[in-house]
């Protein structure tokens, strides 16, 4: 008797191991439900983000579940508190707030959640991972080209929002460049300052004030963000001012894409979503999974802890690269780009 008791113990333990066995396989087999936490749905280039990501992960069989923001950071940590109720095995953020965001990780790793940050650094946190794009090299295109189309000349820079590490070191590779130009004398700087929450609106009102107060010739108007570029634009456009001055921008928005066409902007930085996206995927996918992640040797500091980043590398599109560069990649078609003209 005491026997049979034992063997039915032994296949009772047999059986929970197969099915914990069968519920890893399923796992492994693609049942992996990702939360990504967006800062907004409009105005921005993150809706264009959430496609490229559903669509990487639907490629793996994984499901995503989005949560917009709109810019309120407590809603955003309320968002994330409510993917991790529906058991998501992995959270991707863009943050609406760099600095508040960090209780979205303690949130995540009291679910045993892994997070990624999604081309933000979340600031003061025990990060997991950050996946972006080389802010300094971002910073250098927009300068190199600058300086050398515009050696001598007064620039105005326009950087994005100073809580926003991107913005940072944007800036600090901008100055690093400069500053022997600028010593020189051959660079003078009008103005420079951050603008809140990268937006086009404070961009073009500073834009405006630059022109009504300074007697000096705006050579550059070198801002880190397409939407301050089409702000600083819309206030040059508006007092007529003439020449040739160079403006640059970042994300490769339609409507920048198509001012760059045009020769009225620059150049603006394009970094591939469909690259950041499918990454993002694939890494969540191997933490979701417990798999080893590789080839990620960099790290940042955020304030708290050196946090891995993949590093992915950005491009200066420019009038003569637009179809070899969005096109090709098919961010954008032939007729969105030059279906007007």
């Amino acid at each position: 008797m005491m026997k049979n008791k034992i063997l039915i113990g032994v296949k009772q333990i047999v059986i929970i191991a197969l099915l914990a066995l069968m519920v890893s396989s399923c796992k492994n087999m693609g049942q992996v439900k990702i939360g990504l936490l967006i800062p907004a749905s409009a105005g921005y280039r993150w809706p264009i983000d959430q496609k490229y990501v559903e669509k990487a992960a639907s490629e793996k069989g994984i499901e995503v579940i989005t949560r917009s923001a709109e810019n309120d950071e407590n809603l955003q940590l309320k968002q994330a508190k409510e993917l991790l109720e529906l058991g998501v095995d992995v959270l991707i953020v863009v943050a609406a707030n760099s600095n508040t965001a960090a209780a979205i990780v303690r949130d995540a790793h009291e679910y045993n959640v892994p997070v990624i940050g999604y081309d933000r650094l979340i600031k003061n946190s025990d990060l997991d991972y950050l996946v972006t794009f080389e802010g300094a090299m971002i910073g250098n295109l927009m300068v190199d080209y600058a300086i050398k189309n515009k050696p001598e000349g007064n620039y105005v820079m326009l950087w994005g929002d100073a809580g926003d590490v991107n913005a940072i070191l944007i800036k600090d590779a901008q100055e690093a460049t400069l500053k022997p130009y600028i010593d020189n004398g051959k660079i003078n700087i009008v103005y420079k300052t951050f603008v809140e929450d990268w937006s086009s609106a404070n961009a073009y009102h500073i834009m405006q004030n630059i022109l009504a107060f300074s007697t000096k010739k705006i050579d550059a108007v070198i801002t880190s963000y397409d939407g301050l570029a089409m702000g600083a634009l819309k206030a040059m456009d508006e007092v007529g001012y003439g020449g040739d001055v160079i403006l640059t921008g970042q994300d490769a928005e339609l409507e920048s894409v198509k001012a760059v066409r045009d020769g009225r902007m620059s150049l603006t930085v394009y970094k591939s979503i469909s690259t950041i996206a499918k990454a993002s995927v694939e890494l969540a996918a191997k933490l979701a999974k417990n798999e080893k992640v590789a080839n990620i040797n960099s790290t940042i500091n955020n304030g708290r802890k050196d946090v891995p980043v993949l590093y992915l590398k950005p491009v200066a599109v420019t009038q003569s690269n637009i179809r070899e560069t969005v096109i090709a990649d098919k961010y954008y078609t032939e007729q969105q780009v030059f279906g007007d003209k």
